[in-house]
């Protein structure tokens, strides 16, 4: 089956159910989630339901003394900004850096800024990680990929992401990221962890338009990696009076990667595992240059 073909299999199944709108077809489906201004008031939007949130990296980044910091996909700074808290506990203070791919996510780091003042002197930098000529023209003691992020690399970008990282990485420096934890007795994904899942939220802000997200999981796909799973979001801004003024559907795909098959692609990748940590809801990765 074509990818075109297997897009419109989908949309026939939430055609189906209702998910989609009579009219809407492949031509309304769009693939750039993360870089949208949506997903930006979406994110922010989140941020009171996010602020207790565990974010298990946090206990490794000070182990060695880092001089700089560089978190990527900073969005509005929460994690960040909790880096910089850490930072200030320590005798030597490291310089802490934020790059974010998504440029509508600027103003509500200012807004964040304003009631979290220790992020006024973090370096921020809105652009693509993997296209940026040269990140703020240094390299880091420690890069962090937080909050589950790296399944949301497609397989075939990952070779761009660990070229990305190595070149911004100081010799000695080390890579952080969480990703999720398998949860079957053989350290393998299957059904059993990404069944089909149907969610909604409803995002509302004062004196603002309401936002309500719809969200469809479809059974997730064996992959000789893994698993590969397909997630339908669509987003509706709504007035005060509950009118729909703009709908948005994206397509999102995440990679749950064996744990054996990510430690082979690290190490086809010139990196080195220091260590990896599964006390917590995530599995934590530390890696060194080879």
């Amino acid at each position: 089956m074509s990818p075109k073909d297997a897009i419109e299999s989908e949309l026939q199944r939430l055609h189906d159910f209702g998910f989609l709108m009579e009219n809407e077809s492949i031509s309304d489906i769009r693939n750039d989630l993360h870089s949208s201004e949506i997903w930006a008031e979406v994110f922010w939007r989140r941020r009171t339901n996010h602020a207790n949130r565990s974010d298990p990296e946090m206990q490794f980044i000070f182990d060695n003394n880092p001089k700089t910091i560089l978190e990527i996909g900073t969005a509005y700074g929460r994690v960040l900004n909790k880096i910089a808290v850490e930072n200030e506990k320590q005798a030597k203070k490291a310089k802490l850096f934020g790059i974010e791919i998504c440029k509508h996510c600027k103003k509500y780091f200012q807004d964040y800024s304003k009631t979290n003042s220790l992020l006024e002197d973090c370096n921020i930098l809105f652009d693509d990680f993997f296209k940026t000529d040269d990140a703020f023209q240094r390299q880091f003691d420690v890069i962090l990929l937080p909050m589950n992020t790296f399944p949301s690399f497609p397989i075939s970008m990952l070779k761009d992401l660990f070229l990305a990282v190595g070149k911004h990485l100081n010799p000695n420096g080390l890579w952080l990221f969480s990703t999720y934890k398998p949860k079957t007795t053989d350290k393998k994904y299957n059904s059993e962890n990404l069944l089909e899942n149907h969610s909604g939220e409803l995002l509302v802000e004062m004196s603002e338009d309401i936002i309500a997200g719809e969200h469809y999981q479809f059974p997730a796909i064996k992959k000789d990696y893994g698993m590969q799973a397909i997630t339908y979001s669509s987003y509706n801004i709504l007035t005060r009076e509950y009118k729909l003024k703009e709908r948005a559907i994206f397509r999102n795909t995440r990679e749950f990667i064996n744990p054996d098959n990510l430690k082979k692609i690290i190490g086809d990748n010139d990196f080195h595992i220091e260590f990896i940590d599964t006390s917590s809801h995530s599995a934590v990765y530390c890696l060194s240059r080879n």
